[in-house]
């Protein structure tokens, strides 16, 4: 009874985080085109051409020109749009790959024959060792490195987490595109903070336009928030390790410790490495890490790291 009570709020709950994960995606949009038209609209001209508030409510736009040449605005102003127009790109370019791109999946049922199929469904005990192997949701084999998500009702490929803010499991395809659209929403919501400061702080004639305060407000806030997840996935990555692997490695080395012995990540291969192995999509997928693009290699990009998925024999341990 209390198992069947408890399978039913589970479901329950699924099935709202499943309707409130578009909402969350639609949110996060209209957040951050918002943001970005206070950007363009507000605060670049004001930051470009500076204007003074008069006591009767007029403006009057201050001329500089006699302490500063022409040439100067021009590569001042053609700065901060290009660098505007760089993060907003990049910030869209990835967040949009983050929610369209499979995050990677083992075969599924039509990748195998009738035969295999009826073999995998008459399995019914697993040993403890071998459930990376087998999944006992899917019923089917399994690459290493995989989970099975229950929101999505399937296993992904070196399976991070789901993230209702893209409406998608963060997986082998597209842990990439999700990682760099931290990144750059944490640089552009610093840069946005910093552009906004003087004239929320040390404006002179005390007026301070409704829509640049929240931008600085709502930017503020979330660099805070978001630097924290973006220097916690940077520590996953230089480690070679998922979110869900980290506990798991963390629950095997206290095991060790216990038994006088020091466990060690088996896809910890040194942070250089890692990192090289994690970034490897702007090199054309080489496996070579000795030809690693540093120039390129947090530029946009179709191309993912993740690998062809293959068939896979179940293991004669598994009975």
């Amino acid at each position: 009874m209390t198992t069947t009570f408890l399978e039913r709020v589970e479901h329950v709950l699924q099935f709202l985080l499943k309707l409130v994960g578009p909402l969350f995606v639609i949110f996060a949009t209209l957040l951050i085109g918002s943001i970005a038209v206070v950007h363009f609209v507000i605060i670049l001209p004001t930051l470009i051409s500076p204007t003074h508030r008069n006591d009767d409510g007029t403006t009057d736009k201050i001329d500089d020109t006699s302490t500063t040449s022409h040439t100067y605005l021009f590569l001042y102003s053609l700065f901060h749009y290009s660098l505007s127009f760089f993060l907003l790109f990049n910030v869209a370019f990835n967040y949009a790959l983050t929610i369209i791109t499979s995050p990677g999946h083992p075969p599924r049922e039509s990748d195998y024959s009738e035969e295999k199929i009826i073999e995998f469904k008459s399995i019914k005990t697993i040993k403890r060792s071998e459930t990376y192997r087998f999944c006992i949701h899917c019923r089917l084999p399994k690459e290493e490195r995989t989970h099975h998500c229950q929101l999505c009702g399937t296993c992904v490929l070196k399976m991070d987490h789901h993230c209702p803010w893209v409406n998608n499991c963060v997986g082998a395809n597209n842990h990439r595109y999700f990682m760099l659209f931290l990144v750059y929403l944490w640089i552009s919501c610093v840069y946005v903070c910093i552009l906004s400061y003087p004239h929320v702080f040390n404006s002179e004639s005390g007026y301070i336009p409704f829509s640049m305060l929240m931008s600085f407000v709502i930017t503020l806030t979330i660099a805070f928030a978001l630097g924290g997840l973006l220097g916690w996935q940077i520590y996953l990555i230089l480690s070679n390790q998922t979110t869900i692997e980290f506990l798991h490695n963390r629950t095997q080395s206290k095991k060790a410790k216990a038994r006088g012995e020091i466990y060690k990540n088996p896809y910890d291969f040194g942070v250089l490495q890692n990192f090289k192995q994690f970034f490897k999509a702007n090199n054309n997928n080489n496996n070579n890490n000795n030809n690693f693009n540093w120039f390129t290699f947090a530029l946009p990009t179709l191309q993912h790291p993740g690998k062809q998925n293959k068939k896979i024999e179940p293991l004669l341990e598994i009975v």
